[in-house]
This record gives C-alpha cells, structure tokens and sequence, in this order.
C-alpha cells in the first residue's frame, strides 16, 4: 500500500527538481557560482520519496520524508530559508506589520 500524501508528497519534489532544472535555475546558478547546478539533491529527494511512497509502514516513510533535502533545506519552514536572518529578519509570527 502506498503512503498518502500528507505522509510523503512527491509532487513537492518533483515541482522543485523541475524548478532546479528550469533554464531561469541555471542561469542564476551559473552567474552566481560560475557553473550549472546539477540537481543531485533534488533528484536524490525523487528517489527517497519514491521509495517511501511504497513503503508500507508509515513512520519509516515519514522518517525518509523528514531526511529529504526539501524538508531539511527548502520546503515551507520560512528558517531554512538561506536569506533569514541575513537579508530579512525572521518574525515570531508571520504579518505584513
């Protein structure tokens, strides 16, 4: 039985890789740090999610989730973003205020 989507969603990592290829990607990526992103990490994060997907005990799907580079680096957590705390300051609680 595979894992329902509030346990591993894979079209959230499957949206970032073909974010991470994107031509728009790669140019920033190549004018900032002189070459093109290969996209490993995402494309590691495609094979964990798969491979949770199929798993059948759900908290060894949410514990291979939860080690995915989109959770631990990107995803929805506005923390792991790499501009918190150096472009923006992070707020307690998210406003326009």
């Amino acid at each position: 039985m595979s894992q329902p989507n509030n346990i591993v969603n894979l079209s959230k990592l499957i949206e970032e890789w073909s974010r991470c290829v994107s031509s728009n990607h790669q140019r920033n990526h190549l004018y900032r740090m002189g070459e093109f992103d290969m996209c490993s990490s995402q494309w590691t994060d495609i094979k964990a999610g798969f491979r949770a997907k199929i798993t059948t005990d759900p908290k060894i799907a949410t514990e291979i989730w939860l080690n995915t580079h989109y959770k631990k680096k990107i995803g929805s957590d506005p923390s792991n973003s790499p501009t918190s705390g150096v472009i923006w300051e992070l707020k307690e609680e998210p406003s326009w205020k």
